[in-house]
Parts: C-alpha cells; structure tokens; sequence
C-alpha cells in the first residue's frame, strides 16, 4: 500500500530519517511503540533493550498512538520493528476497518505473542453511567490515533447497538482528565489492566467501571475477529471488589516482512529468554501466550521468528509461517 506521508503525519507521526533496512543490523532499528500512559510505551523500550543486546544492534523509538500507527510505520520502510494487537492486525491484514480503506497491508509478520489486553471502560461515578447502553448518545474518549482503542472501541459498541454522540481520540492521560472535567462522559481503553493512566486518578477519584455480560461479550467476539470474552478481576482498580466481565484481545511483536531471518531470530529469541521481566512490566502472563491467538486472525509469522519460537518448543505450523 502506498500511503503518504501527509496521510501519516494525520495520525500524529513523524517519519524519521533511518537507513534502508539491509544496513540497519549494523546501525539501528526502529521500533514504533505507543502514547504515555499506554503498555506499548512501557512494553517496547524494555523488550528493546533485551532485542538489541541479543541482536548486537542499537535500537531507537518512536512513540505513536499504537497499533495502526505501527503498522503504517512498518508499511512505509520508516520502521523495522513494532507492536500491535491482533485484532487491528488482522484489520490490517484483510483491509476490514475503515482506517485501511480497503487495502491490505502485507509488509509486517508476527514475531511473537506478548501480553493480552482488555477494554477497560470508566465512567465519574458522578455521571451515573453504569452500564454499555448509557453510554448512547454519549462523548467517549478512545484513546490515542492509531491506538487499538481507537480503531475497535467503536466496532465493540456498534456490535451491541450502542451509539455514542461521539468517540474522541487524544491522549490517555488528557483523556482521563477531560473526563474528570466533564469533557467526557467515560474512557473506553484496550490496554493491558489497568491501564497506567486510570489507575493513577482512580486512588483519588471514584469510578465506575463499566463492564459486559458474558452475553454481550461473545456477540463482539462473533463480530470482531481477534476479540474475545475476558475478565477483569476483582480487586484490580481501587474500590472494585468484583470481577467485571469485558472483551480484550492479543497484543503482538511485528518485525518488516523484509527484516532478515537472524535478525527476526534474535530479537525473537530475546523475548522468549526475558519473557518473565517483560510480562511484569505490563502485569502480564509470566508464560508465553498461545501462538494460536494470533494465527487463528490469519496473521503469519516472520520464517526468522517461527524458527526461535519452534526452537522453544513451540509448535507452529507451515502454513502460518510466511517469508
């Protein structure tokens, strides 16, 4: 697909100037990652940081709005390395969103499964909004441009009928802020729980966090491939003290199509060996996630990643391995 840059530059980018990707195991990489207050933020920077001294390669970062953001990055050569869930990959992938219109991105493949991340959806308990269909006719905020929250949260509501006034995009800790000035009547963020920028306010604010039947879960996950029915336990925000039912979706390592096979490997590789310190920066599962989520959403896996993963004993077959 042959974006512009003008078109980049909407979703909040800057291309920076990198070296074509044969000379870039010799200088550095760039990764895209995510907004303040998002996991991809924290999430990148430390897989980074194991990535390049695995590899023997520098690495740099660009902070974008997330998922999409990553993907566009990737498709334009100005990226190497990313992260993006499934869900929006898969958006990506098939042209099935209306931030792709129409086209299909075939330039990024699957390295490997991170961490899970859930639709964490909060209203002042001020507003009185509990439930999914007050949020009709409602102003929403969803998160950063090219975020998963962004491009899904939408979707999720219109599965189940519910139209807000509108869903606004900005950034999460702005976000939640407006919110708490009467800007907006709830956030709606896919993030691995709890989202870094709720949980701050949410010691000193009261929130009610607006869950979904188990119901209302599968219908999105009928809809939305990639999604599926989750739980936000008990416990996890200040003043929660039940589970709250919700959907969330796989979040994934991308490398460029291009990247090369050894290059894919190892930084591969040094994820699966620090797979626990990562999984802590986000509070995520200490294992590595099923290849499954991924491949089930039709994504494919770089030949370089297949090979560490397989190597791991993870089993993967051919026919989700692409070059």
């Amino acid at each position: 697909m042959n974006l512009t840059r003008r078109t980049l530059l909407r979703l909040g980018l800057a291309l920076p100037a990198m070296p074509a990707l044969a000379d870039t195991a010799a200088t550095a990489l760039l990764m895209g990652t995510g907004a303040p207050g998002g996991d991809f933020a924290l999430y990148g920077p430390a897989w980074g940081e194991f990535a390049a001294a695995q590899a023997g390669v520098s690495m740099a970062y660009q902070a974008t709005g997330g998922s999409s953001a990553n993907i566009l990055l990737i498709d334009q050569g100005a990226a190497q390395l990313g992260l993006a869930s499934v869900e929006v990959a898969h958006q990506a992938r098939f042209g099935t969103a209306a931030w792709t219109a129409g086209a299909k991105f075939e330039s990024f493949r699957a390295l490997f499964p991170a961490f899970p991340s859930v639709l964490q959806i909060v209203s002042p308990r001020g507003t009185g909004l509990v439930s999914l269909a007050e949020l009709a006719g409602q102003v929403v905020g969803v998160g950063p441009d090219g975020s998963s929250s962004a491009t899904t949260v939408p979707g999720i509501l219109a599965s189940l009928g519910v139209q807000p006034k509108a869903t606004v995009t900005g950034g999460y800790i702005q976000q939640v802020r407006d919110m708490l000035n009467g800007k907006l009547a709830a956030c709606a963020f896919i993030a691995a729980p709890p989202v870094p920028a709720i949980a701050n306010v949410a010691m000193t604010h009261q929130f009610s966090l607006i869950g979904m039947s188990a119901a209302e879960a599968e219908q999105v996950a009928r809809v939305l491939p990639g999604m599926t029915p989750m739980v936000l336990r008990a416990g996890l925000f200040p003043g929660q003290s039940i589970a709250v039912g919700s959907v969330g979706t796989m979040n994934i390592a991308i490398g460029a199509a291009r990247l090369p096979h050894d290059l894919a490997k190892a930084v591969t590789e040094a994820a699966l060996r620090h797979a626990a310190a990562l999984a802590a920066v986000v509070h995520g599962p200490a294992h590595l996630p099923a290849t499954s989520s991924v491949t089930d959403a039709g994504i494919t896996f770089h030949p370089g990643a297949a090979a560490a993963l397989r190597h791991a004993g993870v089993s993967l077959p051919e026919k989700f391995v692409e070059a």
